[in-house]
């Protein structure tokens, strides 16, 4: 039997809501796992893009209480900016190679519930892990996408816990997980 590019393809023109994300269909029930084990409070995403995971997200957040921010240095592509706002997601613009984006997302932390996730999905993903991820706090989460092909563990120095690593590696996600 073969199986629908969906279910096998983060780049198979998948989309949620009928807005397009790079994920496979699998991906996002690992997701749901995440969040049913996690329990965060907040999720920052870094790289709106066109708005398919920040819909996700923003749908995940009206339905189990957490918060949701989403960042981009152009969110003239987000297709879906109305939408994410009705559902309470808060979307900024923010250069994250720019010069005050430390001390820019060291606020949108220190305002956030706790625990957060911080998921790396923007364009430069190792950047954005060193210049982020160290500002999470003990018990925090961070995600990226694009495991083994932007990312991967000659990135992770030091490394954090893996959080879901069988999981994600048995239905060989683009995404890995971390506990801070």
């Amino acid at each position: 039997m073969e199986f629908p590019a969906a279910l096998t393809s983060p780049r198979a023109g998948n989309t949620f809501c009928g807005v397009p994300v790079a994920q496979a269909w699998q991906d996002l029930a690992l997701w749901e796992v995440f969040f049913d084990r996690a329990g965060v409070e907040s999720v920052i995403e870094l790289g709106t893009f066109q708005g398919g995971m920040a819909l996700f997200f923003a749908v995940q957040g009206m339905v189990r209480g957490f918060t949701m921010t989403t960042i981009d240095h152009n969110m003239d592509r987000c297709d879906v900016a109305d939408v994410l706002r009705r559902f309470k997601c808060e979307l900024l613009t923010m250069d994250l190679l720019g010069e005050s984006a430390v001390d820019e997302m060291t606020a949108i932390l220190a305002r956030l519930p706790k625990p957060t996730l911080l998921y790396c999905d923007n364009g430069h993903k190792p950047t954005e892990w060193n210049r982020f991820v160290p500002l999470l706090a003990p018990g925090d989460f961070a995600a990226v996408h694009d495991w083994g092909t932007e990312f991967g563990p000659e990135n992770l120095d030091p490394c954090p816990e893996f959080f879901l690593q069988a999981e994600a590696e048995s239905i060989q996600s683009m995404t890995r997980f971390f506990r801070i």
